[in-house]
């Protein structure tokens, strides 16, 4: 009988665990990633979510405009909500997933509201965010490759996000390593052509220290939750967003100059949408 590695994972990651976790047996818990800076580092501060327009234009109403985009007065698909914004109802019948962009820019207002309503700190601690996390831990951390930016100190690069300070820090500099990613997804139209790719990645201990082998099952719905906050900013600023899993793993990784421990869990392409 052939091996069926997918239900052998579930198996093993029953819960609860049949041994004890690593919490439970009073290890520390593991730190998160030093998204610290030094001198040396090339970093961007974003502006922040409450100082932009998007602020006040939430579904639920306020005003304000959109990314820079057409005005949703004259949106075929129609705003629903207060103030020519639209509904939540709205924004979830209309999502889609989209992979056709124009050669526009997402301007640093835009890009700070998608990274924020993604996985941005939303209290007073990072362990409250815009999308859940079991335990409140967080394990997953954004990555980005952008290309053709005007506004960053380099316009084409891979950066790393870093929600507590809301700034980006520059991981790999210049088109080869956005081509390389590029490749590492093998050559999707999307990626190739959108302005911002998202990755997500994790370590997974993070969580398995708290929920043993289940803590690899939080891992993939965090990063769920993450892109599912994406895509419904991307309605509401005009962004088109498509989800993305097929990658080459360990070609993404080295292209995101992660450490040995850290793993790639999903990627989404952004860009305004090709009209």
């Amino acid at each position: 009988m052939q091996r069926d590695i997918g239900m052998e994972f579930m198996a093993a990651s029953n819960y609860p665990p049949e041994t004890r976790t690593d919490e439970q047996k009073g290890l520390p818990r593991p730190e998160s990633p030093d998204n610290s800076t030094g001198p040396d580092k090339i970093t961007f501060k974003l502006p922040s979510p409450e100082d932009t327009v998007y602020s006040s234009h939430s579904v639920y109403g306020g005003s304000g405009g959109s990314c820079g985009c057409e005005d949703p007065a004259a949106d075929p698909e129609g705003f629903g909500g207060p103030n020519g914004r639209r509904s939540l109802f709205e924004i979830l019948r209309t999502r889609r997933s989209i992979r056709r962009y124009s050669a526009e820019e997402i301007s640093a207002e835009c890009l700070s509201y998608l990274l924020w309503a993604s996985c941005g700190i939303s209290g007073e601690s990072d362990e409250f965010r815009t999308a859940p996390s079991a335990g409140a831990i967080h394990p997953v951390e954004t990555s980005l490759s952008i290309q053709n930016c005007s506004w960053l100190p380099k316009k084409d690069g891979i950066w790393r996000y870093n929600p507590t300070e809301h700034e980006l820090s520059l991981v790999a500099e210049g088109i080869d390593a956005v081509a390389g990613l590029g490749r590492a997804c093998m050559m999707q139209p999307q990626v190739l052509r959108a302005p911002v790719v998202f990755f997500w990645t994790a370590k997974p201990y993070r969580a398995v220290w708290k929920y043993g082998t289940r803590g690899y099952r939080d891992i993939f719905l965090d990063a769920g939750h993450i892109c599912q906050n994406l895509y419904l900013a991307g309605v509401d600023a005009d962004i088109g967003v498509c989800a993305i899993n097929a990658f080459a793993d360990e070609a993404v990784k080295a292209q995101l100059r992660l450490p040995e421990d850290e793993v790639v869990v999903y990627a989404a392409s952004c860009g305004h949408k090709r009209r």
